[in-house]
């Protein structure tokens, strides 16, 4: 993510994939599964502190353990960074159309039945 270190995109990765919320020993568990180089502990437990400070991660305490949980779903993570972006252009229709020209067929597909299942303009519905 834009704002996010690799480590803390990668323990953000491992916390998504979660349907329940995890302790500091399951993500660091499922981070050093997969690399040559395991983390310490204490390094994942930083990063997601950090992570929960950022405002990207809600935490609860059981017994001596913190669970974590993500503060927003991935795909509504990743539409509010895409609005945030859009919005520092200083012309948003190019943007888009900048955008809309670098999906692809799978891309735009996708986009055309997304905007197919928005409301009509005038819609009393919302």
């Amino acid at each position: 993510m834009w704002n996010l270190g690799s480590l803390e995109a990668e323990v953000m990765d491992r916390i998504w994939s979660n349907e329940e919320p995890v302790t500091v020993r399951d993500v660091a568990g499922e981070i050093n599964s997969a690399r040559a180089q395991p983390l310490a502990y204490t390094t994942v437990m930083t990063t997601m502190y950090k992570l929960f400070r950022k405002g990207w991660l809600d935490r609860s305490k059981s017994g001596k353990q913190y669970f974590y949980a993500p503060v927003e779903a991935r795909d509504a993570c990743v539409a509010r960074l895409m609005t945030q972006v859009l919005g520092k252009s200083t012309d948003p229709e190019v943007a888009l159309l900048h955008f809309v020209e670098g999906l692809g067929s799978e891309g735009s597909t996708a986009l055309r039945s997304a905007l197919h299942r928005l409301p009509a303009e005038g819609d009393s519905d919302a």
